[in-house]
């Protein structure tokens, strides 16, 4: 087993063992298993994933650190949202302003245009989590009640 952390400014989202985590990063995604190699890296806005037995959730994460050590992780990431947070209207919303800043950044300077850059892959990563969440799907349903509760909720 893994023990795993996720940690935001605001609150730990995550801090339990995990058979598997997948983290997005600057060289691409990597799977972390029992025993992996210890490396520090960069985290990429993206879809975070996290397998306990049979269940595996899935978080929508933006830029940060992510730190394995000998059967820990451990990731400082600048925001960190389950799929059931997630609500496709605001982050539609967001997408057009991020679009719209972009556009008009492009005539600024590159610092304008890289921080409206960033701000799209953080809604994308977003809206890609919350539209597997709302989509319909066959199978089993996860039962709310079996997440981990954040340990310090906004």
């Amino acid at each position: 087993m893994i023990n795993f952390e996720l940690i935001t400014p605001e609150r730990v989202l995550y801090r339990q063992e995990a058979d598997r985590v997948t983290l997005p990063t600057s060289q691409g995604e990597i799977t972390i298993l029992p025993g992996h190699a210890e490396l520090v890296a960069a985290l990429v806005p993206g879809i975070a994933k996290l397998k306990v037995g049979t269940r595996e959730e899935e978080v929508a994460v933006s830029g940060g650190f992510i730190q394995i050590s000998k059967n820990k992780v451990r990731v400082l990431a600048d925001t960190a949202e389950r799929g059931e947070e997630l609500d496709l209207t605001i982050i539609e919303q967001a997408k057009q302003r991020a679009a719209k800043v972009m556009r008009e950044a492009v005539r600024l300077d590159d610092n304008s245009y890289s921080a409206a850059v960033a701000a799209m892959e953080r809604e994308l990563a977003r809206y890609k989590l919350a539209q597997r969440r709302h989509a319909p799907r066959s199978g089993h349903a996860v039962d709310k009640a079996s997440l981990p509760q954040d340990e310090n909720p906004v």
